[in-house]
């Protein structure tokens, strides 16, 4: 693990391969990870290797506002995703260019300086770095794939896609089972080949076919406005959803709430709160006694009926069934 971390504050951080403290919960086995510590808060930085690939997930536990600088000298070709919150970085003119929660790209860094803010808060992001040599197996069926690695010959920072893009229910899906794999050793090695596989073929296909093309300009405070709305939903999740009291909370119409949602998280808000609720049902089936009725009126379902529906169209099995399995 190359890397080096500077802090505004504080100057350089002490990396040690201790295990984390605050952090803990974020712990991945068969992982190797350093970690740091200082008046900035603790991060976490973990790599699981592979095949011609590493997986990288990072965590940083912020306790005030601070300024990192990320310094490694190996070129490497990253596809980068944030899972929570924003990332503000910043170029070599000082240009803040952000990548909000759920955004990613791929960048080539013939080794690389990122200076990153943070405020007081928890972060987390997943990156993928391949080799050149695994890249170009799929060159063949993506056409901007190659004129891209062609373009990376040249020693000079460069991505793939010219704005950062934002994941697919899909793509998070992968990156979800990736970070909760239930597998130790080989099964667990054998889940990453194929997990990162199909993570980058769901990335191509969505760069080739619909490519984000204009940046996300939402303010700060819209866009903090929509965490507290993915927070809210997350922590209400028995509660129905009345659009107009929760528009009128933010002060926009449902329309705006709707559309700023879904540009900055990639998914519609009620198929947000779905998987939420069908998440939270799969695990109270799988982990409790809990009456299938409660667990409907625990996620959000006045009728047992529509429960039931809409847990058979999203697992493929009606509750019993899942629960028996």
């Amino acid at each position: 693990m190359n890397v080096h971390i500077l802090s505004d504050s504080e100057g350089t951080i002490l990396l040690t391969d201790a295990e984390p403290i605050g952090l803990w919960e974020f712990k991945l086995p068969d992982s190797s990870c350093i970690t740091g510590t200082g008046s900035f808060g603790e991060l976490l930085l973990q790599e699981t290797l592979g095949d011609q690939y590493s997986v990288w997930y990072n965590n940083y536990q912020v306790k005030r506002g601070d300024r990192l600088t990320i310094i490694s000298h190996v070129p490497t070709y990253r596809l980068q995703f944030a899972l929570q919150n924003s990332f503000n970085y910043y170029d070599t003119t000082g240009t803040i260019s952000p990548m909000h929660e759920r955004g990613y790209n791929f960048v080539f860094t013939p080794g690389y300086q990122e200076r990153v803010s943070f405020k007081d808060r928890t972060y987390s992001s997943l990156e993928i770095h391949f080799t050149k040599e695994y890249l170009c197996e799929f060159a063949d069926g993506f056409a901007h794939l190659a004129e891209w690695l062609q373009i990376t010959e040249r020693p000079a920072l460069s991505r793939l896609c010219k704005v950062n893009q934002v994941a697919t229910t899909g793509m998070m899906h992968c990156i979800q089972e990736l970070l909760h794999s239930p597998y130790t050793g080989t099964p667990r090695k054998l889940q990453y080949d194929a997990l990162v596989r199909e993570l980058l073929i769901l990335v191509l296909q969505e760069t080739a076919a619909r490519p984000l093309k204009k940046i996300i300009r939402f303010t700060t405070r819209e866009v903090e406005s929509m965490y507290d709305l993915k927070r809210y939903l997350v922590a209400n999740v028995e509660k129905p959803l009345d659009l107009a009291v929760i528009s009128e909370m933010y002060g926009i119409t449902p329309r705006t709430l709707k559309r700023r949602f879904q540009t900055l998280f990639g998914a519609k808000l009620y198929n947000f709160l779905l998987d939420i609720r069908m998440k939270q049902a799969g695990m109270l089936l799988q982990e409790t006694d809990t009456s299938i009725e409660n667990i409907a009126v625990l996620t959000g379902y006045q009728s047992f009926a529509n429960f039931s529906t809409a847990f058979k169209k999203y697992y493929g099995h009606p509750p019993k069934y899942f629960r028996s399995r």
